[in-house]
């Protein structure tokens, strides 16, 4: 009986990794099986490719580091205080992993846009966000923060409980 549930456990698991496998490196054997490497190569180098690449990688980056400046700290706080409304704050902190882009696009707009809630401050100084890399920069920031926080709030946990074990 237990050989069977290990063999089935076994199956299992194979099929899952070899599906994970499947669904994340199909899309890049279809795009070498379908492009010659000197025609990616050639549109690799075309200047709008390089260009689209380049600000990219810079929204990228500059995300990260938003993320990084504005998420520390707030991981930590979570991590090592207790306060009324924590479980909300996390998860707010949490929401935008669980929802469509779309709608997060969405509520971006309705809060960035020339029309939303802080669009329209921000109008006043002369301040636009929608379509800018300034945008998609928050966007990004806004998306990535949860898989950011989650892990390091995490962390943070683990460490003060070793620290506190450690002087006991």
């Amino acid at each position: 009986m237990k050989l069977l549930r290990t063999i089935a456990v076994r199956t299992f698991v194979g099929l899952a990794v070899g599906g994970l496998g499947f669904l994340l490196v199909l899309p890049v054997v279809s795009l070498l099986v379908r492009t010659s490497p000197g025609e990616l190569l050639t549109r690799l180098g075309r200047p709008e490719i390089r260009q689209a690449l380049l600000l990219s990688l810079e929204t990228s980056l500059l995300a990260t580091v938003l993320v990084l400046l504005l998420g520390l700290p707030a991981a930590y706080l979570m991590a090592s205080r207790q306060f009324p409304g924590k479980r909300i704050v996390e998860v707010l902190f949490d929401l935008p992993m669980v929802i469509p882009p779309t709608v997060a696009g969405l509520i971006l707009l309705l809060t960035f846009g020339r029309a939303g809630l802080l669009g329209k401050s921000l109008g006043v100084w002369g301040v636009s966000l929608p379509f800018t890399t300034a945008a998609v920069v928050m966007a990004q920031a806004f998306m990535a923060a949860p898989f950011f926080l989650g892990p390091v709030r995490a962390g943070f946990t683990t460490a003060e409980v070793q620290s506190i074990t450690h002087t006991l």
